[in-house]
């Protein structure tokens, strides 16, 4: 369960963060950093469709462990009265299915034979940025809690990419959060820290945008028999 929704929140996250703007405290010399948020909202506006390769590694630091998980992500930003739609399909080592539409999530394990169907706020308990997926509209008041700086310049997957470091004003359940950007202005790689030292590392590899994406690919079409339940 914990695994499920820190990737789903990250990728909430960093996929809607693509359309902010610069109404937020920053550290970084203004001018650099409105440039990549322009950058970023241009990419946003431009972008119909987002599908890529998703490698997460999860790290324990203190124990020395990593767990990696690998998958498809597909994703179309809310526009109008459209929903923000998300889909994850894990498939190693296990396989599992995570859809967001809008609010609604659905998670399922076909190997237990059940599927979680809720809403994103109450399977998350009202954590900080788990309104995100899919939710553009709160993105503002969620970045209005953070502190942006630009962290350096790191090759990703290729790339050069520009990293930003968002640090909470606040107590959070994460101590930072840093978002690789590409030269696109679409994110390549996020690293989410937790305040036991804890930390995800999720990246986007084989990105393409503007494909057709169909809405009904986001719908998980449960098998006869599946056991619905509202919580893990």
């Amino acid at each position: 369960m914990k695994k499920f929704m820190t990737l789903a929140l990250i990728t909430g996250l960093v996929l809607t963060l693509v359309g902010a703007k610069p109404v937020f405290d920053v550290k970084a010399s203004p001018q650099i950093l409105t440039g990549i948020l322009n950058k970023m909202e241009t990419a946003h506006k431009q972008m119909k469709s987002l599908k890529a390769e998703l490698v997460q590694e999860k790290v324990n630091p203190q124990i020395g462990s990593k767990d990696s998980d690998y998958g498809m992500l597909i994703y179309k930003p809310g526009v109008g009265k459209d929903k923000g739609k998300l889909r994850i399909d894990y498939t190693k080592p296990g396989i599992k299915t995570l859809s967001v539409i809008g609010e609604s999530f659905t998670f399922y394990e076909p190997k237990l034979n059940q599927a979680m169907k809720s809403t994103v706020s109450k399977a998350t308990k009202g954590k900080t940025a788990a309104n995100l997926v899919g939710l553009d509209g709160s993105l503002r008041a969620l970045l209005n809690s953070y502190n942006m700086d630009i962290a350096g310049d790191a090759q990703v997957s290729g790339q050069m990419a520009t990293i930003l470091r968002l640090t909470p004003k606040t107590k959070s359940d994460f101590t930072s959060i840093d978002i690789w950007v590409s030269q696109s202005g679409l994110p390549v790689q996020w690293k989410m820290v937790e305040r036991n030292g804890d930390y995800t590392v999720i990246s986007l590899k084989n990105t393409q945008v503007n494909t057709n994406i169909a809405d009904s690919a986001f719908v998980i079409n449960l098998p006869g028999g599946t056991k619905i339940i509202d919580k893990l």
